[in-house]
């Protein structure tokens, strides 16, 4: 297990060396579930992808994001806790730190454009830049805030759109498919260590990951507007959109789903896939067909298990607008409906 070792409460090094926190006891209770000898490997945020792909460790877990620049990299499990950014002091401020190379860096270089940014290395040492006065803000999530802030600090904190999940190196398709079985089977043990950890027992239910997994594809919509932009291609393809649109209605015969409904339910993510990508398009730092296209067809089949998953536990009828707030990013209330009609479609 790969850990950075400095993000509580995921996990962080006592004195002896001991990892503790919340990913620390999941992974110590998946190891003995399933047999492993577990053994912690440190890694640096700026140099996690390249530590994985080289192999130093099989799977990071230290409070991972879920993001589609990773998630063309091996295997990103289901989300066992969700937050977002936060900062502590004033926002305002002209000085603003943040740890160095993970997602917080990233969200703050665009929220905080035209600040200094304090980058450290450090990412227990931000709490004293703050009190000492050498910040004015530091950058944290709703998950660290915690062992952060003090009396007296502001706190402002992002909806809580970011979903934790454990990154597998390429290559372990059997260790993935074990650890997401075991993932999907022990959500109560789960939520304990999040009560424990975190001070609050989050949602895990198969509607959750369902709709975790459609806003997976349309974060990677801006990167497909992008590529498509660069490679001179128009956003519709309609020959594409009935390859994707034949595959789930195939698919769906063998998870047990209605044929009709999911021919229906694909195609309205098509349509509103090109809704976000004539509203938004990222620089073309991923390739479409070697990397975009084999991520969004690995998210298909993820959908479909997803949904039949939702729907045998009768989640499907009775969802609502708030079960979709994970979307919220990349679609508008109109689409949202749209799509919520489309999921109960499902449970009639």
């Amino acid at each position: 297990m790969g850990t950075s070792g400095d993000y509580a409460p995921f996990s962080t090094r006592d004195a002896a060396g001991t990892v503790r926190g919340f990913d620390g006891e999941i992974a110590a209770a998946m190891a003995h579930d399933l047999g492993f000898e577990l053994e912690w490997v440190s890694f640096r945020w700026p140099t996690l992808e390249t530590q994985l792909r080289t192999g130093e460790f099989d799977l990071a877990m230290s409070g991972v994001t879920w993001q589609p620049t990773r998630a063309v990299t091996g295997y990103l499990t289901r989300a066992v806790a969700r937050g977002g950014p936060c900062v502590l002091g004033d926002p305002r401020a002209a000085r603003v730190a943040v740890n160095h190379g993970g997602v917080l860096e990233a969200w703050a270089r665009k929220q905080f454009a035209d600040r200094e940014l304090v980058i450290v290395d450090a990412n227990q040492t931000l709490p004293e830049l703050l009190a000492s006065g050498r910040a004015g803000a530091i950058v944290t999530d709703s998950f660290e805030r915690r062992a952060f802030e003090r009396p007296g600090w502001s706190v402002r904190c992002e909806p809580a759109h970011a979903r934790k999940v454990y990154w597998l190196a390429p290559d372990h398709a059997h260790l993935s498919a074990q650890i997401e079985g075991w993932l999907s089977v022990n959500s109560a043990r789960i939520q304990a260590a999040q009560e424990r950890w975190f001070g609050e027992r989050q949602r895990l239910e198969a509607l959750d990951n369902l709709t975790d997994l459609l806003a997976r594809r349309m974060a990677f919509m801006p990167f497909v507007a992008g590529a498509k932009a660069k490679l001179g291609m128009p956003i519709e393809d309609l020959p594409r959109e009935q390859i994707v649109l034949d595959s789930a209605a195939a698919s769906a015969r063998k998870v047990g789903l209605p044929e009709a409904e999911t021919r229906a339910f694909f195609a309205l993510q098509i349509e509103l896939s090109k809704a976000v990508q004539r509203r938004r398009s990222e620089p073309p730092t991923l390739d479409l067909a070697q990397q975009i296209r084999p991520a969004l067809n690995e998210l298909g089949e993820r959908i479909l298990l997803a949904m039949a998953e939702a729907r045998s536990a009768g989640q499907l009828a009775n969802c609502a607008l708030a079960d979709l707030d994970v979307l919220s990013p990349w679609l508008n209330a109109a689409e949202l409906q749209q799509l919520l009609d489309s999921l109960r479609a499902f449970g009639s």
